[in-house]
């Protein structure tokens, strides 16, 4: 059942996260101190097995983005997709307090940035 849903297959690093806006894919080393907490994400499980979340890292904070695929949630009557979202944010946060980072949520630091089709912001990851 794993193979035929393709639950063990992970979006590519560059294709998840990216540096100061949506046109630059950040790279593992210039992820710093993100970059444990970042690969857990990319590893985590997805719900909907189709790793919505994009992350952003800009100004030492990490944004969270939900990238909606079209006419997917319909079948649910809601957004499993936005269940993603709190599973990579749980896997993020647990990283980083694995790391000894403190920091937490806030969904009030949206980017005033260009955003691709059907991106929309959720929240941020901020250090303490």
């Amino acid at each position: 059942m794993r193979k035929l849903i393709k639950a063990d297959q992970r979006k590519e690093w560059n294709q998840l996260f990216f540096s100061d806006d949506f046109q630059s894919p950040l790279s593992e080393a210039a992820a710093g101190d993100f970059a444990f907490a970042l690969e857990m994400v990319r590893l985590g499980p997805s719900a909907s097995n189709k790793q919505p979340w994009r992350i952003l890292l800009n100004d030492g904070g990490c944004h969270f983005y939900e990238y909606k695929e079209p006419g997917y949630s319909k079948a649910f009557g809601y957004d499993i997709q936005r269940v993603d979202m709190g599973i990579a944010a749980a896997h993020f946060d647990f990283a980083m307090k694995e790391r000894n980072i403190d920091g937490h949520f806030v969904t009030s630091a949206q980017l005033e940035i260009d955003l691709p089709k059907h991106v929309e912001y959720v929240f941020s990851w901020i250090r303490a």
